[in-house]
């Protein structure tokens, strides 16, 4: 722990926590630490519980460990003591907005859900997979690597693991699903209106998108997973644009047990001279 060396067990705790509750700055840069690399138990043991800042330290810990119930519930013991207290009124609105509202039908929900699913993968303890790619490709891919590194690193498994209890039963199905849908490589078909063909080579799928019609012409290619969202398949996240003199290259990286950072390392490369395509994404959704 960086910011405070002395915070180690058996030491006197008292000193640290006054001084993390007069800097909202630090509290905020060691509360990611302590989600980053939680804490010993004998540690968090020790952490006063009557004052807010261990309250809030504590539930970074068990946050960084995969316990969101129980952190949930120690940063509303820290609110009860201090109302304003930052970063924790930022984690219990997070915390809240998992519980969805139930009269919403599952497609509403499931796009609700992949928000969530972004949110949790740029937590303290994630966001390095993403940045890690990020810095084998293309910054301006980053938002598409999010999504690879959801899938592919099995956040979303991870998600079910530390809030599976405050998700509905058709949700934490929902979300089963999407761990067993792989990524693919798509060529736009047709585009009509709202709705666009895609293909696969083994298959045909049409989708109503708000965007994706407004971006890609027939003979696009899209590297992208299509989530079925309870009424039929989606595109939540951002595609890849993949350059067609390319597509042999991309389809042999698909043919075995994808590589994220070899995926990344793709858009790196520049295409051919003679393709005059570029390394991009579409834009951000």
């Amino acid at each position: 722990m960086s910011e405070f060396p002395s915070l180690s067990e058996g030491a006197d705790l008292s000193e640290v926590i006054a001084s993390l509750s007069r800097s909202a700055e630090v509290l905020a840069r060691v509360a990611d630490e302590v989600e980053r690399e939680p804490l010993p138990p004998g540690l968090v043991k020790a952490l006063p519980r009557t004052e807010p800042v261990a309250l809030l330290l504590a539930a970074r810990s068990a946050e960084g460990e995969g316990r969101s119930f129980e952190a949930a519930g120690l940063v509303e013991e820290a609110l009860a003591l201090d109302a304003g207290l930052e970063p924790a009124l930022r984690d219990a609105e997070e915390y809240a907005a998992c519980r969805t509202d139930p009269g919403q039908e599952l497609p509403a929900r499931a796009a609700h859900l992949f928000r969530r699913l972004t949110a949790y993968l740029y937590r303290p303890a994630r966001r390095h997979l993403v940045g890690d790619l990020v810095a084998r490709s293309v910054r301006v891919a980053e938002h598409a690597l999010a999504d690879l590194a959801l899938f592919e690193y099995d956040v979303v498994g991870e998600f079910l693991d530390a809030r599976g209890e405050w998700l509905r039963e058709d949700e934490v199905a929902l979300l089963e699903s999407w761990r067993r849908t792989p990524l693919r490589l798509w060529e736009v078909l047709g585009v009509a209106g709202r709705e666009i063909t895609l293909g696969d080579g083994d298959g045909e799928v049409t989708l109503t998108d708000e965007l994706l019609p407004e971006q890609a012409l027939p003979g696009d290619l899209m590297l992208t997973r299509l989530l079925h969202d309870g009424a039929g398949p989606r595109v939540f996240g951002h595609p890849f644009k993949v350059d067609p003199a390319r597509r042999d290259e991309m389809l042999a990286l698909l043919a075995g047990p994808v590589d994220p950072s070899a995926i990344a390392a793709f858009f790196r490369r520049p295409a051919p001279p003679s393709s005059g395509g570029s390394p991009t994404t579409a834009p951000p959704r």
